[in-house]
């Protein structure tokens, strides 16, 4: 049996294994053995106290979820417990994706470009930055949606081509996303986040790239999202092309 308490930026989940706190910049994972008591501190508050007195405290969604979180782990903690809970308990920090900086970096300084671009348009010609402004809405959204066609043509492609699917399954929660875990053929755990809510999804994975990881969609579905997602993006991308830059043609 395993039950997953979510609060705001925190879940906690137990398993087999222990429990295992996830917040965004670190996951804790403490063995059942290592856990001292757990106890519901306040109506939504979990607090879990190790064998060598240090308390995790998580704030959970709501009193029921988390009296029932509680509830439910208490009988399975072991008769014998371990004194000596911080050699253990293992607390991971998640890595920084300095890929996103990048591309945050990037968009502020085309905003910063594109500031000045429409103010050369009306400074030189007048009420015609208007057109420039309000195209900016088609020009992004058509590009947006081109680019995240375009990549899930590549990515479809190679796991039609090498792809492995398993069963995955709910262990967390980021916000309004599902985090779920998966074990790859080699035995190694993963993590996939998605908007969908069901407990168990199947998911295809590259082994050579991570970050390939997709739903196990019915075929005529990817192929149709894809399409409305590259005809549509450059759809709407032309038309903001048009509006936009139409004052330099």
């Amino acid at each position: 049996m395993s039950q997953i308490l979510n609060g705001r930026g925190v879940s906690a989940r137990f398993d087999s294994d222990g429990v295992h706190i996830t917040r965004s910049d670190h996951q804790v994972d403490i063995p059942l053995s290592a856990i001292q008591d757990v106890r519901a501190a306040q109506a939504r508050s979990l607090e879990i106290l190790l064998t060598d007195g240090t308390a995790h405290r998580v704030e959970g969604g709501n009193p029921t979820a988390t009296a029932a979180f509680v509830a439910a782990l208490v009988p399975l903690l072991p008769a014998e417990r371990v004194p000596g809970a911080g050699a253990v308990v293992t607390d991971t920090e998640s890595s920084h994706d300095w890929g996103l900086y990048a591309i945050m970096a990037l968009g502020a300084a085309l905003a910063v470009a594109y500031l000045g671009y429409a103010g050369w348009v009306a400074f030189a010609h007048g009420s015609r930055v208007l057109g420039v402004v309000l195209g900016l809405v088609p020009l992004l959204g058509g590009l947006t949606m081109l680019g995240a066609g375009l990549a899930e043509t590549v990515r479809r492609t190679v796991l039609s081509r090498r792809g492995i699917t398993v069963l995955a399954k709910a262990v967390a929660k980021d916000g309004k996303k599902t985090v779920y875990g998966y074990t790859d053929a080699d035995g190694a755990t993963h993590r996939y986040t998605c908007k969908r809510t069901l407990q168990r999804i199947q998911l295809a994975y590259d082994p050579a790239r991570r970050v390939s990881d997709a739903h196990a969609d019915w075929l005529p579905f990817v192929v149709g999202r894809v399409f409305v997602k590259v005809v549509g993006g450059a759809f709407w991308g032309v038309i903001g092309a048009l509006m936009v830059f139409g004052v330099l043609w």
